[in-house]
Parts: C-alpha cells; sequence; structure tokens
C-alpha cells in the first residue's frame, strides 16, 4: 500500500500538475499502482494505492460543472458510458469541486 497526500489548494491552483503527478506515480515505475481509496480531511487529499498486477489505468482530476445530485448524477453515468468511472469527489471550496476519474487501458 501507498498512501498519496496534496493539498486542495494544489487541485485549485494546477489540475493538471496534480493529475500528471498522479499517473507517474501509478505507471512510471515496474510496479504499478491502482488508486483504491479518495478522502479528504479538510485542506488535504488523501489517495491510497494499491498494487496492481493486470490492469494499467489513466487518471484524471475534473471539475464538477453540475449544481445538483441530479446533474452529478447525470455528469457520472456520462462518464460511465465512456467506460470512465468515478473514484471520488473532493471538495475545493464553498463552490467548487473536482472528481477523481480512472479509465482503465
Amino acid at each position: 500500500m501507498k498512501i498519496l497526500k496534496y493539498s486542495v489548494d494544489d487541485l485549485v491552483i494546477n489540475p493538471r500538475e496534480v493529475t500528471k503527478n498522479l499517473n507517474k506515480v501509478c505507471s512510471a515505475r515496474a510496479l504499478k499502482w491502482s488508486v483504491t481509496g479518495v478522502c479528504q480531511k479538510g485542506e488535504t487529499v488523501i489517495l491510497i494505492l494499491n498494487e496492481s498486477q493486470t490492469t494499467e489505468a489513466d487518471y484524471l482530476f475534473a471539475k464538477i460543472n453540475s449544481n445538483s445530485v441530479e446533474e452529478i448524477e447525470v455528469e457520472i453515468r456520462t462518464h460511465w458510458e465512456s467506460d470512465i468511472h468515478l473514484l471520488g469527489i473532493i471538495v475545493l471550496n464553498d463552490n467548487e469541486s473536482v472528481a477523481l476519474y480512472k479509465r482503465e487501458r
């Protein structure tokens, strides 16, 4: 098991760089890792990774463009239909959230 921590501020300022870092950690070495858990405590995002023997994946932090539960459900289903699976949602502030998505290769 491996634990990664990111600051919420990093996701606000540069979500692409955080995404790039996560993908590098998960696939840049001979030993592959898969995100198996996502949680948030205040201003810290914690990702739990476990060794992955069979599946490589790409991860993406993407802004949630929905305001209601129903709109979030539609967004999740739309991604799911494209074989992109939601791992968790991180609250950036009162008005913004990002989702962590996974697409297996």
